[in-house]
């Protein structure tokens, strides 16, 4: 059973290279004929062939590859085109106030409070997503676990929540807007006041962010260990990281609430 489902797996992540989730190119190594191999000292060597697994690729119908193909195949169509969700209008990806990227950093505070009351502890104050990290936005209409995969494409992204001092997290808002492409997205609870390039004001669930107080934040692995330099020069303390991959707690909660409209609601306003 464990190498048949490790025979899936393999399929799977083939089909996401064809799909353009994956964008390096995959090949797969089988043996020429399952009878052709050479001895030698306490070994075998089977003779075997690469066989690049694109767009171009045709299984030979005599092929045992063939069937395990076809196989995989009918697994990627009924997972990836079951429907997870509903958006009720477009949502965009755009920076630094996108619909997409305000659902899922709720989504993300939401599972980051879930986590820490399974533990009995302080649920997150905050949420953080880069926006590097959502490669497309999603139409209005039915949302695919294909789509979510396409949108959040990295298999080793996980949830983290850690602690930081409010004074580091002034900091890490500060550099923020140092170019609006690396604007970052935050969960509702966050309002920035950007002027003239300097941050004006920030407040956390109604508050003026203190200094001296310790915040709660959920965010993911990749930003944790200081991607797009978000946290470069922020001192955290990881408090706990999910082990399942933070695509799959975006794709539970696009089931377990079903239907979304996409907001704007000033968490970043921008004054030139």
């Amino acid at each position: 059973m464990k190498k048949t489902l490790t025979i899936i797996l393999l399929g799977l992540a083939v089909l996401f290279s064809d799909c353009a989730i994956a964008q390096k190119r995959a090949s797969l190594i089988l043996p020429e004929s399952s009878n052709t191999q050479y001895s030698g000292k306490n070994q075998v060597w089977h003779v075997s062939q690469l066989i690049p697994l694109d767009k171009s690729f045709v299984p030979r119908k005599d092929s045992r590859i063939m069937q395990y193909y076809d196989s995989v195949r009918l697994l990627y169509q009924l997972y990836f085109n079951d429907v997870a969700a509903e958006a009720l209008n477009d949502l965009s990806n755009e920076a630094p106030d996108g619909t997409l990227a305000n659902i899922l950093t709720d989504a993300l505070l939401e599972a980051g409070a879930t986590e820490m009351q399974r533990q009995n502890a302080t649920a997150p104050d905050l949420a953080l997503l880069n926006f590097g990290g959502i490669r497309e936005p999603i139409p209005a209409g039915p949302i695919t676990i294909g789509k979510i995969f396409s949108v959040l494409p990295f298999d080793n992204n996980n949830m983290v929540v850690v602690d930081v001092k409010g004074g580091e997290l002034r900091k890490m808002f500060f550099n923020n807007l140092r170019e609006l492409k690396n604007a970052q997205s935050f969960s509702s609870g966050v309002r920035l006041v950007y002027k003239g390039g300097i941050l004006d004001s920030v407040s956390i669930n109604g508050k003026p962010l203190d200094d001296s107080r310790t915040y709660r934040m959920a965010t993911i692995n990749f930003v944790e260990n200081g991607g797009d330099k978000i946290l470069s020069d922020v001192k955290t303390q990881n408090i706990f990281t999910q082990t399942q991959p933070f695509r799959t707690t975006m794709i539970e909660y696009f089931k377990a609430k079903g239907k979304f409209r996409g907001v704007k609601d000033g968490r970043v306003t921008i004054i030139k």
